[in-house]
């Protein structure tokens, strides 16, 4: 739970500049400008003091901090002030501009977002009912984005009420939002209870359609194709949180101090890194099989080579021009992806001779089989790589000898190996041992 603080200091510095005094007698205008001068030059000459806080104490580093929240807070809830008499007036209307584009030309220092929120609060104080909730904001008891998300919420349940039951809604909306015991999860949680409330049925399955109209895929990759991104915008919430709840889940997880220990690696993936192998673990079980247990290859590849190549990898001097494998549409694949993928794919070798002659192409290979994989799952339980706690619906089957090398597809040649250990073993060649009673790993 957040404690909102701001409000209670706001009050306490009113009741000091009401017992100093106020020169009455200047001019509205003028006070404002040589106020925000002034707040102008402190913010600069907090700026510069700023540079010197190696020298600060703890205490005065928190305090710091604090006073430049509430300076900020005043500094909002003043503009919020101008923006409302800028509605008021209509002075963006005047010039042609929409409220966030002619904000936007006197506001540089807010993004879209901020921009917007500041916009839709300014528009909705025109209406007496809204009162509560920009009184919140203008007290200090509410963030000026929560109002902007009270308001969107209420714009949507309006044309459901009756004008005595609407100014409820806002009245609920306004103490829940300037409630200090609630964050804005709470909050959140409030606002989604009244709109299932309020909202005709025909209004959610609106929503629910438009919504799932909305689902996409689509490719962002940079110009020249260095860094790939794949677009997803969800068409259900169902679908979004079965995504979030992947992105949460062990595998995201940090290695545990088990592992470390065992394999004498720290985990520096950030978060993000964590998120992305987990949703890819699971992307590549669905591709793997079905009903539990992966019963299909993850992959067929078309593997090309040259003659020489292959030549130099059979005599041990690959070290020269290693090859690249190749999928059906042309796309390049490293030697190290080739060799992790082998482990579950079907592999088409083509040995091309000279001028791209084909010499030779294998047959279509079956590494693992269902009845292996039950049986690999009963033995190794999971990732065999000592503190990984990663269970074997996730694990990839693993050739500890590569079958490029001779080794078998036999349960004593494999070990199943989660999909981040996997990429590991390949990457630094560790050897292991495979008894009936499991897999150990050579990793000193």
């Amino acid at each position: 739970m957040q404690q909102s603080w701001g409000g209670e200091v706001l009050r306490t510095s009113f009741d000091k500049l009401a017992g100093q005094g106020l020169p009455a007698a200047q001019p509205v205008g003028e006070r404002l400008s040589e106020a925000l001068r002034a707040a102008g030059r402190e913010a600069i000459f907090a700026e510069v003091a700023a540079q010197e806080t190696v020298l600060l104490q703890h205490a005065e580093v928190t305090s710091g901090l604090r006073r430049v929240a509430l300076a900020s807070e005043a500094l909002v809830r003043a503009r919020l002030r101008l923006a409302c008499e800028v509605v008021e007036r209509g002075l963006h209307t005047d010039e042609g501009f929409s409220l966030v584009d002619w904000m936007t030309l006197r506001c540089p220092d807010l993004d879209e977002r901020a921009l917007r929120d500041l916009a839709r609060v300014a528009r909705a104080s025109r209406e007496d009912v809204h009162a509560p909730i920009l009184q919140g904001v203008l007290s200090g008891g509410m963030p000026l984005a929560r109002a902007a998300r009270l308001l969107s919420a209420l714009a949507r349940i309006r044309g459901s009420l009756t004008a005595d039951q609407y100014a409820q809604a806002v009245q609920l909306l306004a103490d829940a939002g300037c409630n200090p015991l609630f964050d804005e999860r709470d909050v959140g949680s409030i606002v989604s209870a009244l709109l299932r409330r309020c909202l005709k049925e025909k209004d959610h399955e609106a929503r629910r359609k438009a919504q799932h109209e909305l689902r996409d895929v689509h490719e962002s990759s940079l110009a020249d194709g260095s860094v790939k991104r794949i677009i997803m915008t969800f068409g259900d919430d169902a679908d979004h949180e079965a995504v979030r709840a992947i992105l949460r889940s062990p595998l995201a997880a940090p290695a545990s101090k088990e592992e470390r220990e065992a394999t004498g690696v720290e985990d520096r993936r950030t978060p993000g890194n964590r998120r992305y192998d987990a949703l890819m673990a699971v992307l590549r079980r669905g591709v793997a099989g079905t009903k539990g247990q992966p019963t299909t290859s993850k992959a067929t590849l078309l593997v090309t080579i040259d003659f020489e190549t292959l030549r130099r990898q059979l005599l041990g001097t690959d070290g020269e021009t290693p090859g690249c494998g190749a999928t059906l549409d042309g796309a390049l694949i490293s030697p190290e992806s080739i060799r992790r993928l082998a482990c579950e794919a079907d592999i088409l070798p083509m040995v091309l001779g000279g001028a791209g002659e084909i010499l030779d192409q294998g047959r279509v290979r079956r590494l693992v089989t269902p009845g292996q994989r039950i049986r690999l799952a009963a033995r190794d339980g999971g990732c065999t790589i000592p503190g990984c706690t990663v269970p074997a619906t996730w694990c990839d089957a693993h050739h500890v000898v590569p079958w490029s090398h001779g080794g078998r597809s036999d349960l004593s040649n494999y070990a199943l190996l989660c999909p981040r250990h996997h990429t590991w073993v390949h990457d630094r060649g560790h050897a292991a041992t495979v008894t009936d009673r499991g897999v150990t790993w050579g990793l000193l």
